[in-house]
């Protein structure tokens, strides 16, 4: 019996440290859509492009997208810290100034965009999430100059990160912004010890101390039957987002247990706004 409780106590203590923000805020402005990850991109439209953006619009898609600060404290729109693999050139974004950025060119020819390129782009037409992109510690400046940017921005936004500290920061500081604390279950992908410990702390969703997030977006592909942190936080009720569906049978059967996906390799038929709250 004691055993007993003391398993109770820890599992109680446990779900204490990964609890979401509750009860969970009203997000219906995010709600209704699909969101094309890192925009609407192809062989002709590279990812977190302008043009991929402006074809996840005409299509009636939110948008996805990925922020990372230059040297000189310019917001710039790019997944990885590096551009390497999409222009070619050895430059990590941290380490570089905006012109330096801009001097590399995306696949189709168009230069690194910048966040208010983006913004003037999509103008309000299609809701955002927008991942906050954490290179050398630099998550207080980045998400303050995250924030002090889109404060004007007339049109629905949340915030997403794999960073807590990045999350916790919107927590404390704009509060009234909808946050997300990205994670996954593949604790085993770690290739050194650091690693290890950084993808046991994602999955344990752990994190959630620090971010208190009003939504997970979780790799729906790596949800295993017996995830405890899953199942605990789904008992919780907060909104929950999927990433990333590439194929429309994936899509049709998330639907209903995911309030939001973000899909990338193909064009998702319409929600028709039947988003539903998490199982």
């Amino acid at each position: 019996m004691t055993v007993l409780i003391i398993l109770i106590l820890l599992l109680m203590l446990y779900a204490e440290m990964i609890r979401p923000n509750l009860p969970r805020r009203d997000i219906t402005p995010l709600l209704g859509v699909d969101y094309a990850h890192r925009g609407l991109w192809n062989a002709e439209r590279p990812e977190n492009s302008l043009a991929a953006f402006r074809a996840a619009v005409a299509h009636g898609y939110g948008i996805e997208l990925d922020v990372h600060r230059t040297r000189d404290g310019a917001l710039v729109v790019h997944h990885d810290d590096s551009l390497r693999r999409m222009t070619g050139v050895d430059k990590r974004i941290a380490q570089s100034t905006l012109n330096e950025v801009r001097a590399c060119l995306l696949p189709n020819g168009e230069p690194i965009p910048t966040l208010d390129e983006v913004l003037d782009a999509v103008a309000g037409r299609v809701p955002l999430i927008v991942e906050v992109k954490v290179e050398n510690a630099n998550h207080a400046a980045l998400s303050q100059a995250v924030y002090e940017r889109m404060q004007p921005y007339d049109g629905p936004w949340c915030m997403e990160s794999f960073c807590p500290r990045a999350v916790g920061w919107f927590r404390r500081h704009a509060p009234e912004v909808i946050r997300g604390q990205l994670a996954f279950d593949h604790v085993g992908r770690g290739k050194s010890v650091r690693l290890f410990l950084r993808n046991l702390s994602v999955a344990s969703m752990l994190q959630n101390t620090l971010s208190r997030p009003d939504f997970i977006a979780f790799d729906a592909k790596s949800v295993k039957w017996h995830s405890l942190p899953i199942h605990l936080l789904r008992l919780m009720r907060p909104w929950f987002v999927a990433w990333t569906v590439r194929s429309q049978a994936d899509m049709d059967q998330l639907r209903g247990k995911w309030d939001l996906q973000i899909f990338e390799r193909f064009e998702a038929k319409p929600s028709h706004g039947d988003a539903d709250q998490p199982d």
